[in-house]
Order: structure tokens, then sequence, then C-alpha cells
């Protein structure tokens, strides 16, 4: 029996632990006295990828980095552990061997429920079997999607899909129709008609109609599959694709969040525990529609928000130290290296079959231009393009009788009908050629200029943007990779119309406004932290002066 201030202790981490987030202080107690306790050296290997998944295991000190062999043999960081993390659950789960390798970077005091205890802690609090498997689904999920727009040091910390009641019910629906459809044929055939030779035809067009209703199913189904919820330790998002129609992303900074709410609509929704989570920033709202136990959801993401607090405050208390003990000149401790930069340097832009030409360039001071896609062009002007080619195609007989008229009225007019559609063209594409955004280290531009006419110009500070999302609205536009951006700026909003890979676009903004934040925050951290060292050393300094019998006695700080 583990004594009182242990047990007390181990509680006060296991409320940092997300998969105990629905336990009580007796339950919490009770899991406390089963923990056993592990402890490793900087660089020791707590398990390897291919092991016999045996413990589940808790982080109480220290940092653990995860790593997995990619198809060329090296290892490919994953994540970071730190204090409040669990790992090794999957592997005791799935009854699976372990899926990655684990190397403590410092040295790390781990406790763990070995595989009878886990299997006791699944049985006597069934509430913690949800967490359980939603982590197991978003390693599945994760190993098997091609996730491209993670940044350096993000990592996924859940996936989930829409609850598929609307797809169960889209699908029901489909079918009962399609059965009372071939009913009535087949019957109308035999009983009203009269006929039994039109009762095969009316199988044969009830046959149609069921594999008709099949593939109208198996579509709704894919498009289900298609949308997914995702959340990293540095944002959420949301994104929605119709097949062959359009396709939407929405993200939201973690550090942006002020609130998360549940809505549900109806008694059904209650009791299939499914409903709308909303996402609230400062001044605008990201609606996650169809959620899976909106309410666990609601918690698991306060969880992660709270990890990343914590990681963030215990970082500054880091640096804090360091600080202190360079004014004082005390040896400096060393600490492990942080995770890579969050946001990666620019990308390039992914070649497409149909691009005629760049539409995003990247200058060397850091700032990127889009143009419009060359079909918002094509959209705007094909009438005029039309009309420019049917002139060309029928010189060839107009001309001689233009010629032989010698009626100089005719003539100029036949010019102009030639001519305007000419003219017209280039006024469509200097319009479209005027039509830039640009994106900066610190800013978002719009500017929009009509030839000879008037010119618009619109721009936001990159730290005033609450949310950004893109969308892919039509068939067309999946087909040429083209959609709109839209960023919420306070009580404002820019839209970027028409721009090639709205994904890539949308990309470059969460890099810019991460990397922008980061920046102000090193900075405001770099200035408070001199400010409160400047304070310790004045203390340090009165402090000798009061007691100058001390000597060269230096305060412990470590």
């Amino acid at each position: 029996m583990l004594p009182e201030p242990e047990i007390a202790s181990r509680v006060r981490l296991l409320k940092q632990v997300l998969i105990f987030n629905e336990f009580d202080e007796n339950g919490l107690a009770e899991v406390a006295q089963r923990l056993k306790e592990q402890r490793f050296a900087a660089g020791a290997t707590v398990f390897r990828q291919g092991d016999e998944a045996d413990r589940l295991f808790i982080v109480a000190t220290g940092k653990l980095d995860v790593f997995r062999l990619t198809p060329e043999g090296e290892e490919g960081f994953l994540a970071r552990f730190e204090r409040g993390d669990t790992f090794g659950e999957e592997g005791l789960y799935a009854n699976k061997p372990r899926s990655a390798t684990v190397r403590a970077i410092t040295a790390v005091e781990l406790l763990y429920l070995d595989a009878a205890d886990f299997r006791w802690l699944r049985k006597a609090y069934p509430q913690v079997n949800p967490y359980l498997l939603a982590f197991r689904q978003t390693y599945e999920a994760a190993r098997q999607m091609n996730i491209r727009w993670l940044g350096d040091g993000e990592t996924i910390s859940l996936i989930s899909r829409r609850h598929p009641i609307r797809m169960i019910g889209e699908i029901l629906t489909m079918l009962l129709i399609m059965a009372a459809l071939t009913t009535l044929l087949v019957g109308g055939a035999f009983f009203l008609v009269g006929n039994e030779k039109l009762v095969p035809i009316a199988l044969v067009i009830g046959g149609i109609s069921s594999l008709i209703s099949l593939g109208v199913s198996g579509w709704i189904y894919a498009e289900w599959r298609n949308d997914y919820l995702f959340v990293t330790n540095v944002r959420v998002v949301w994104r929605e694709r119709i097949l062959l129609r359009s396709a939407s992303q929405q993200e939201v900074p973690l550090r942006t969040i002020q609130s998360l709410d549940v809505r549900t609509d109806n008694v059904l929704q209650r009791l299939v525990k499914t409903g709308a989570l909303v996402i609230r920033t400062f001044n605008s709202e990201m609606y996650l529609t169809e959620v899976r136990q909106p309410q666990r959801m609601k918690n698991m993401i306060n969880g992660f928000l709270r990890r990343t607090q914590r990681l963030a405050a215990r970082q500054e208390r880091e640096a804090i130290r360091q600080v202190i003990r360079d004014r004082l000149n005390l040896p400096k401790i060393e600490a492990p290296p942080e995770i890579p930069e969050r946001v990666p340097p620019v990308i390039e832009e992914r070649p497409h079959p149909l691009a005629l030409f760049k539409t995003r360039v990247v200058e060397g001071n850091g700032v990127i231009t889009y143009r419009k896609h060359w079909s918002v062009f094509l959209s705007s002007a094909w009438l005029h393009l039309l009309w420019l080619m049917l002139a060309v195609i029928s010189l060839p007989w107009t001309l001689p009788i233009l010629i032989a008229s010698r009626n100089i009225f005719i003539f100029l007019l036949a010019s102009i009908i030639t001519l305007f559609p000419l003219a017209s063209l280039a006024y469509k594409y200097a319009d479209w050629r005027n039509d830039i955004y640009r994106l900066t280290k610190d800013r978002i531009i719009d500017r929009e200029k009509r030839p000879l006419g008037a010119e618009s110009f619109r721009s936001a500070p990159l730290k005033n943007i609450q949310s950004v999302q893109h969308e892919i609205p039509s068939t067309i536009g999946l087909l040429l990779n083209v959609g709109s951006v839209r960023i919420n700026v306070g009580d404002d909003t820019l839209v970027f119309h028409g721009v090639y890979d709205p994904a890539l676009v949308h990309q470059d903004i969460s890099r810019r406004m991460e990397a922008l934040i980061a920046q102000q925050e090193r900075e405001r951290i770099a200035q408070e932290h001199d400010r409160m060292a400047t304070w310790l050393e004045i203390y340090h300094d009165q402090v000798k002066d009061l007691h100058p019998t001390s000597g060269d006695h230096e305060p412990d700080f470590s």
C-alpha cells in the first residue's frame, strides 16, 4: 500500500491524463495504487518497434521521442511525450506488437500498468474504453492516410469521422424508394395490367433500379468516409468532401480557441449521441456537424488545449531559469533540444497537368503572390472568345464579299464586328491579370484593379486572422484544383477567389500565421525574462550589500 502523499501526487498526475478524463477521485486513487514505477536514463530505449506490447506507460517526469521506421529503413520522428502523456495503449488494446520505437531524451520516470492491470482497468472502468478506442483508430488512420499538410514538429493527436446516422438514413431512404418502385412495377404488371409477359420486363427494370440504388448507396458511403476531424498539437481541422462536386477545409489554431459548446437539434441526435460541436474564437465560430459523442469530443479537445498550455508554461519556466542563471553567472543546465519548428519553409507548388502557367510566385524576400487561375479568365471571356473565333473562321468567305462590295460603311461595320471581341478580350485579360493576392511576412493583401478604372486594395495583419478555410465548390473546380480561400479577420472577411490549389494557399497562410505568432511570442517572452532577470540581479546585489560577510556565497537556483 502506497503512502497517502504518494497517492495524492499520482492522482494529481492522472488528472492531466486524457484517458482518465471521466474518473472521479476514488477511481483515480484506485488506479494510482496499481501503478508501478520504472526509470530510464537519457538515451535509453523504452521499447522498440516490433516488440511485444505488455505495458501502458504514463510519463511522470522527463521527455521521450517516438520514431517509426520508414520504407528506406531510417527512423522518422513522429511525436514527443512529456509529463501527463500516455503511450503503449495501442498495442495492448489491439493485442499487436509495438508500432513504433520510444526513446528517452532525458532521464525519465514512467508509471505503468501491466497487461493484467490494463485488462482490469477496462473492465472496472468502462468509461476509459471510448478514449482508448479513439486513440487506436487515430493511430490506424494516420498510418493509412497521406496527410501532407502537417508542419515539422506538428503531430496528429486525434482523427475522427462523422457519426454515420445521416449516412445510414440516406441509404435506407434510397433502398426503400427503390424497393417500393420495384414492387409497384411488378404488382402493376401482374395485377393491374393482367399481362404476365410484362412481369419479366418489370423485374428487369426493378433490378436495374436496385443496382442504381446500390451504386448511389456506395456513393453516399464514400462521401461519408471522406469527412474528417483532425486535432493536432497546433490546430483543429475540419475537412469535408463531396465526391466529384466540392471540397472544403476549415481550421482553427488551438491558441485562439475561447470556448467549445455542444448543440443537438432533436431527440434522435441525443439518443444516438451525436450533434454539433461549436468552436469559438474571439469573434468567429466553426461548426463541426454530426460529431460522434460531441460532449466527449469537447472534453478531449479541451484536454489537448490544456496540454498545450501546460507545455508552453513549462517551456517558459525553463527559459526563465536559464536567463536567471546566465545573469548570475551560474552553470548552464543542459536541456534537450526542442521539437523542430512547427512552421516549415515555403513548399513548392504541386504541378497539375492542366496548369498553363505559374499561378504562385515565391519572391526572394519571402513574399508569395497568387494569380487567379486561367479558368477564371475563361469563364468570364468565353463568349467574347467564341465571337472572335467565329469571326476569324468566317473571314475567308466574308472578306472577298466585303472587298467586292466597295461599300466603306459595310467594310467599317464588318471591321468593328471583328475587332470588338478582340478588344474586349484584351480588356478581360488585363482585368484578370491585374487581380492579385499577396502574402507577406506579416500581412495578407487583396488587390483588384480595373483597366482604366477603379482600383481596390484591401489588407489585414496576419496576427488578426481568426480562422482560415478553403473550398472547391464545383466538379470543374475539383478537376482543375481551383477554389477559394476565406480568411476571417475580426469583423471582416477576405476571400481569395479562383486560386489554384486552395489547400496549398491555405497552408501558406497558416504557416505564416504560426511563424509570425511564434516570433512575436519569443520576443515578448525574451523582454519579460530580461526584465525579471534584471530585478533578480538587483535583488541579488542588494542581498550581498546587506550581508557583506557572506563572502562569495551564491544562492542555489537549481
